[in-house]
């Protein structure tokens, strides 16, 4: 008899009078090894920590550390938290989910270990795919689950998904906004990639019915493997390479994407116009002089901005030594040091820069050189900490007799349940340096700052705002683009083309090739006698009887009058001869009456 193996959970804790559960992809995982059934498969490992994911996870502990200072939030109380690295893989997940609810490593099912200190609500995750599996269990529990990153439209189902929330719009409007701007730009033949996960294929297929809606057509349309990009990147990189659309736009996140940005770059494909979604938009992993030869001038969405203030002093002033794992993890990553343990020696650590010490300058990292104060999903993960604490303080300030519950009773913040906070979460309105609420449906307004990728002095890749988009906008000013603030490849100002068939000039008509879009075409003359006159005719007409078509056959113009006068003899004679076979007509009819 065989028994299931279940890994050890792997996140850290910090203790307070209600908890927030947060799930995080603190590391990106390994390539899946393949898996023949006739063997224990392998597990797959957490390998490479990612610096946008630290991030996160301390974005939610710095909003947790704030909000304990506010004595005018949540006062007497208390908040701590249970964070759990998800790796970006759907077990680790599900058992961080199950954790969180049960408080305990190896869950038993609708049996709870943590007291009356079960946390409050879960913050995560960031993927749809992950996020939608959470969503399913918390949902049977109506225990409050925000999102920070998921936008998949069907999130919004409240029958399927009752308790769940996002600080992040939903894609429907992101592939509207995104459709917008690339008609703006007039690129009518386009490439489309997306990861094959439902953050991916959703976005993708909504994307597609807009441009097709709008009149452009669609290149090619490709899926990136989920974890198992280098599986299928070199047939996305001959798909791009042969293809005549010079943009593309990609619904994918920027770990995956990179396996096949590093592919093109093997193969030195550049030239291409890349249209990010909000996944990719302000990747800090992609933003490196590495790939500045190819997403130079890549423009797209990113979440809009709020600030967080003193983020960057709070980053800044971290203590390794007296911090978790994960922050001594990026300090080794971060330092190239190792820190040394009763087993662990300089010679077999791999580090050539020696040992750690927690002395080390984290100011001078290239990587605190940006604005870290306003990164996006920071300031979502940011929100969302707010909108639960707001949310327990509604619910720890109710009046007895003037509760929203049961004979108007209220909830008891040290013994409540969990759709009790749920209430007080569907009902929050936060004002700020945004105006922040969920709909019915668990979303919050849909605004994206339209960025562009312009290269520094370094190489690197700074996220320029170049325009908005807001959904809630009066029509024909949902998009703002400011054109002159844009730098496309090699800082150039000229707006690139990407269009199947160049437009027909006047005096030409297009003709749709067999077999092609209506985007490919070809320009053919007007016939004889017929004109056009404006580019990209589907048709010529001709002049009207008293015109006819000048040379370059865009324009009718008067047909030239001749006659003879009567001082010319040749006209002389002819009037005299008209005017004598007039005259017998006349004189017969004289002589007969």
């Amino acid at each position: 008899m065989c028994q299931l193996q279940t890994p050890e959970v792997s996140g850290f804790s910090s203790d307070g009078d209600v908890l927030i559960g947060g799930i995080f992809p603190i590391h990106d995982p390994s390539v899946y090894p393949d898996n023949n059934f006739e063997k224990e498969p392998l597990p797959p490992t957490c390998q490479t920590f990612v610096y946008d994911y630290y991030l996160w996870l301390q974005a939610m502990v710095f909003a947790v550390e704030n909000i304990n200072r506010n004595s005018g939030l949540l006062a007497n109380i208390t908040l701590g938290f249970h964070i759990y690295n998800s790796c970006r893989m759907l077990r680790p997940v599900l058992e961080g989910t199950l954790w969180i609810l049960t408080g305990r490593a190896q869950p038993v099912l609708n049996y709870q270990c943590w007291g009356e200190r079960q946390p409050a609500a879960i913050i995560g995750d960031s993927l749809s795919s992950r996020s939608i599996l959470m969503a399913r269990i918390l949902g049977l529990y109506r225990y409050p689950q925000i999102s920070y990153s998921a936008s998949n439209p069907i999130l919004s189902d409240r029958i399927q998904f009752p308790s769940f929330f996002r600080t992040v719009p939903s894609d429907d409007y992101q592939s509207h906004g995104l459709a917008q701007l690339v008609m703006h730009f007039r690129w009518a033949w386009v490439g489309l990639l997306a990861e094959d996960s439902d953050y991916g294929q959703q976005g993708i297929r909504l994307l597609q019915g807009e441009l097709i809606k709008a009149g452009a057509c669609i290149a090619f349309s490709e899926n990136i493997i989920s974890n198992k990009a280098d599986k299928n990147a070199l047939h996305i990189t001959q798909v791009i390479k042969n293809s005549t659309a010079n943009a593309i736009v990609v619904f994918s996140f920027d770990p995956d994407l990179a396996v096949v940005l590093d592919e093109l770059l093997k193969q030195n494909v550049t030239g291409k116009i890349w249209v990010a979604s909000e996944a990719w938009s302000t990747s800090t992993i992609l933003s490196t002089e590495k790939y500045s030869e190819i997403l130079s001038g890549t423009i797209g969405f990113a979440t809009f901005r709020g600030e967080m203030p003193d983020f960057k002093k709070y980053l800044t002033s971290v203590q390794p030594l007296r911090s978790s794992g994960f922050i001594r993890e990026f300090w080794e990553d971060a330092f190239g040091c190792k820190w040394l343990d009763y087993n662990t020696t300089l010679i077999n650590s791999g580090y050539s820069s020696g040992q750690c010490t927690g002395d080390e300058n984290l100011e001078s990292l290239e990587m605190y050189q940006n604005d870290v104060t306003s990164f996006t999903v920071s300031y979502n993960i940011y929100r969302s900490v707010y909108a639960i604490a707001l949310a327990l303080h509604d619910l720890s300030s109710c009046a007895p007799g003037r509760g929203p519950f049961h004979h108007g009773s209220c909830a008891d913040i040290t013994d409540y349940q969990p759709w009790q906070l749920l209430h007080y979460i569907k009902n929050i309105h936060l004002q700020g340096s945004t105006r922040t609420f969920f709909d019915r449906y668990g979303n919050p307004p849909a605004r994206y700052d339209v960025v562009n990728w312009q290269r520094s002095r370094q190489g690197t890749f700074k996220q320029v705002k170049v325009g908005e988009y807001d959904s809630s906008a009066p029509s024909g000013t949902t998009l703002i683009i400011n054109n002159s603030a844009i730098l496309w490849a090699a800082g150039s100002k000229e707006v690139p083309t990407s269009v199947c068939s160049s437009s027909c000039l006047s005096g030409f008509r297009k003709a749709s090739k067999e077999g092609e879009p209506i985007c490919c075409f070809q320009c053919i003359p007007c016939s004889q006698g017929e004109i056009s006159n404006h580019t990209d005719s589907i048709e010529c007409f001709t002049c009207s009887w008293d015109q006819w078509p000048n040379e370059n056959q865009d324009l009718c113009l008067p047909k030239t009058t001749e006659f003879l006068s009567y001082e010319e003899p040749l006209g002389a004679v002819l009037a005299t001869i008209s005017v004598f076979f007039s005259s017998i007509p006349v004189r017969d009819h004289v002589k007969m009456h």
